[in-house]
């Protein structure tokens, strides 16, 4: 008895091959591309955060310490204002007051104390959209600061906007 058995693949057996593993992987490097874009787009949110809570918490812990606004220098009630402070203790023994100020330059937010160079609070990689700023006086004639801003990430590629919006309205108790 003969068996007539062929060593191989067929033709038919090979081309199913090749289009299996080409689904697969096409499969495969879509699966990789959506890793790699939540990742670039939850890195984005992570530092538009970051940025927002750290300028957040210096103008708020610069507003507490200060005795009142420096309203001729400040601008109110505008988008990209800018924030005049008159803050209590100074470096300087001649003066026992020393001013603050914080305003927006070109998408990134800055800080200026007197005798000082100007700071830039937020990074290079977001922006600052939107910086609003309105005064309150309070009872006793106690100032107050309303702020929004919104910050939002500078893309390099394109992906979903990362922005956040803050609100917040600040006492000032230097004079207490």
């Amino acid at each position: 008895m003969r068996h007539n058995k062929k060593n191989g693949f067929t033709l038919l057996e090979a081309v199913l091959y090749v289009g299996f593993l080409g689904i697969i992987s096409v499969m495969i490097v879509n699966f990789m591309v959506q890793i790699s874009n939540t990742y670039h787009i939850l890195r984005a949110e992570r530092e538009v955060v970051s940025n927002a809570r750290l300028a957040l918490e210096r103008i708020e812990k610069t507003v507490a310490q200060s005795a009142e606004v420096y309203a001729p220098t400040s601008y109110f009630n505008t988008n990209l204002g800018q924030l005049s402070l008159l803050v209590g203790g100074n470096s300087d023994p001649n003066h026992s007051t020393s001013y603050a100020d914080f305003w927006v330059d070109n998408g990134r937010l800055w800080m200026r104390q007197e005798g000082q160079n100007a700071i830039p609070i937020s990074a290079t990689s977001v922006k600052v959209d939107y910086f609003y700023l309105e005064r309150i006086i309070q009872s006793l004639d106690r100032e107050a600061v309303k702020m929004t801003m919104r910050i939002s990430y500078n893309a390099a590629i394109n992906l979903p906007v990362a922005s956040t919006t803050l609100n917040a309205t600040m006492s000032m108790r230097g004079a207490y």
